[in-house]
């Protein structure tokens, strides 16, 4: 009997407390959205931000990618393949990250981004080679990032024409690229997707940086504390309006990316904003944690900005994170929008399901299940 009155009462607690959560949340989402300025700094920017970067991203720059990744499919295993793969091997350029046994296993090492680009030597090409004819050097460039996959494919060109030169002959070798995931190499679709999440990111982190430092300065934040609502509500509650904005600017560029400039959706929209939610609270726990631990206003706005402009640049948004330094590929592991860009372009470009993004899922896991804590232990410390 007493068990049962316990959990009867753990229950009504819990009851009352989604209620007080469901009220803190929809006054601050009423508040948000019922003031027309601040509706038109949520969503007017984003919309058009948006259309500005798809249609000014439309370059391909012209440095190299620092020892880029690739993978070799040797088909052929005769002396003439092996002359041309060490001559690969040599090159300062790329750096061979594995050499695989098969045609599948060729195309899951360009797909899972293990490689920015794969050589594919067919069977036939000593063969081809003895007989004076051209034989073709397949190259899958990863689309997905279309400013490296350009650079890469234009240095490979530039060692197969080596390789020609070297044997005295002229064309002898034939270089057959192709984009995967983006045919045409369009740079506004690698940039475009991955703004589905950077551009939300802004003013998400914003929204929930200065949730509590606000409400300290105006003076609200008091009020609030002697009302029935805990620290731990209170915080959740301040969390929700900016995930819920976060997802609804994701959608707004998702309709920019998909109607206005037509790039072609090949995934679940369900996963796709399953991640976009899972990302939003990533990114709404280090803001809470920032708004808890700033003395002012201004010290949250400038430790917002602090954090978000390394996130964005070590993010891979317009350069591959296998192309920045290893010291600096390190420092990446740590950055949840490094993996929520990836997982975007996966599901929109690849139609990837749950099990190939769930490798990629974890660190913005554990960032949100480590900073959302985080930021109610100091919002704690502050009350206490």
């Amino acid at each position: 009997m007493m068990i049962r009155q316990s959990l009867q009462n753990i229950w009504a607690a819990f009851t009352a407390s989604l209620l007080r959560l469901k009220a803190l949340s929809k006054k601050e989402l009423i508040t948000l959205l019922l003031d027309p300025s601040v509706r038109r700094i949520l969503f007017v920017p984003i919309l058009a931000q948006s259309i500005l970067f798809g249609y000014g991203a439309t370059f391909n720059l012209g440095g190299a990618p620092l020892r880029a990744p690739y993978v070799l499919y040797d088909a052929s295993q005769t002396p003439d393949s092996r002359a041309l793969s060490a001559r690969l091997e040599a090159n300062r350029i790329f750096k061979r990250a594995a050499e695989v046994p098969s045609a599948q296993a060729f195309t899951a090492a360009v797909a899972d981004g293990r490689a920015l680009v794969g050589f594919w030597i067919p069977e036939d090409f000593a063969q081809k080679l003895a007989r004076g004819e051209t034989a073709p050097v397949y190259v899958a460039a990863d689309a997905r990032n279309t400013t490296t996959a350009n650079v890469a494919v234009g240095y490979a060109a530039a060692i197969i024409e080596e390789f020609n030169a070297s044997r005295q002959v002229r064309s002898v070798l034939e270089l057959k690229d192709r984009y995967r995931y983006n045919e045409n190499g369009i740079t506004r679709w690698n940039i475009m997707t991955g703004l589905i999440l950077g551009l939300a990111m802004i003013q998400v982190m914003l929204l929930a940086g200065l949730a509590v430092s606000r409400e300290r300065e105006e003076g609200s934040f008091d009020m609030m504390l002697m009302t029935p609502l805990t620290p731990v509500e209170i915080l959740i509650g301040k969390a929700v309006p900016p995930i819920v904005i976060g997802v609804l600017q994701s959608a707004m560029i998702f309709a920019v990316c998909r109607w206005w400039f037509d790039i072609p959706f090949a995934g679940s929209l369900a996963l796709l904003f399953g991640v976009v939610l899972l990302f939003a609270a990533s990114i709404v726990g280090l803001a809470l944690m920032i708004s808890a631990w700033a003395q002012t206003l201004q010290q949250s706005v400038v430790a917002c900005f602090i954090l978000l402009l390394p996130s964005l640049v070590l993010s891979g948004l317009m350069t591959p994170t296998a192309a920045m330094p290893e010291w600096m590929q390190t420092i990446t592991i740590l950055n949840p929008v490094r993996y929520g860009i990836l997982v975007v372009r996966m599901i929109y470009f690849e139609n990837a399901g749950i099990s190939e993004i769930a490798p990629y899922l974890w660190p913005m896991t554990l960032i949100a299940a480590a900073s959302v804590p985080g930021a109610v232990w100091l919002f704690g410390r502050k009350v206490a």
